[in-house]
C-alpha cells in the first residue's frame, strides 16, 4: 500500500469513529464537561476540524483555511482567528457551542479539502518541509524544526485526532455508560 493510500484510508477511518461516537448524543451530552477546566465533546469536535484545517491550509499548501474562505466563524458566531490551541480554561468555559449538525458540516468541508489535497499529492510532497508557521498564537513565530515535513504533519495531525477521538469516546462513556 502506498503511503498516500494509507493517510486516505486512516482519515476516513478516524471520521467513521467520530461519527460513530456522536451518534444519539443528546445536546446536553455534547456540551457537559467534567470538570471547569475540561473540554466538551462539542469543543474538541470544532478543534479537530480547526486544527485540520490550520495545518493543510497555512502550513501545507499557503492558501486561505476553509474557516475563513467559506464563512464559518459568521456561520458559527465563533472567533474567526480560533482554533482552541493553547486555549485558557476560561476561554473554554466561555465556549459558545454551536450547534454539533453545523460543527460537523465544518468538519466535513474541511475534510473534503483534506482528501482533495492528499489525492492530488505526489508522494514526494510528503519530503517537503514548507517553511511556514502553522499556529504564531502559540509558537511566539518560531520556525518548525528543519525535520517538520508534510509526512511529519500527517503523523501530528492523526495522531492528534486520535488522541482527540478517544477524549470524546471516554466523555461519551462517561455519560452514558460502556457501550449506550
Amino acid at each position: 500500500m502506498e503511503l498516500i493510500t494509507f493517510i486516505e484510508q486512516t482519515l476516513d477511518e478516524c471520521k467513521r469513529r467520530l461519527y460513530r461516537t456522536l451518534q444519539g448524543l443528546t445536546p446536553a451530552e455534547l456540551t457537559w464537561s467534567p470538570g471547569p477546566e475540561a473540554n466538551s465533546i462539542t469543543f474538541m469536535v470544532w478543534h479537530v476540524a480547526r486544527v485540520e484545517d490550520r495545518w493543510l491550509h497555512r502550513f501545507a499548501q499557503d492558501t486561505t483555511e476553509v474557516w475563513q474562505r467559506e464563512g464559518w466563524a459568521q456561520r458559527l458566531g465563533l472567533p474567526e482567528h480560533g482554533t482552541g490551541v493553547g486555549y485558557s480554561a476560561a476561554q473554554v468555559a466561555s465556549f459558545p457551542n454551536p450547534d454539533m449538525p453545523a460543527i460537523l458540516a465544518y468538519f466535513d468541508a474541511v475534510r473534503q479539502a483534506t482528501l482533495t489535497y492528499v489525492r492530488s499529492m505526489d508522494a514526494s510532497a510528503l519530503d517537503v518541509h514548507p517553511q511556514r508557521i502553522p499556529f504564531p498564537e502559540v509558537s511566539g513565530g518560531r520556525p518548525l524544526p528543519d525535520d517538520f515535513t508534510i509526512s511529519r504533519m500527517f503523523r501530528q495531525l492523526i495522531g492528534e485526532e486520535n488522541q482527540h477521538f478517544g477524549q470524546i469516546a471516554y466523555l461519551r462513556g462517561l455519560q452514558r455508560g460502556l457501550d449506550k
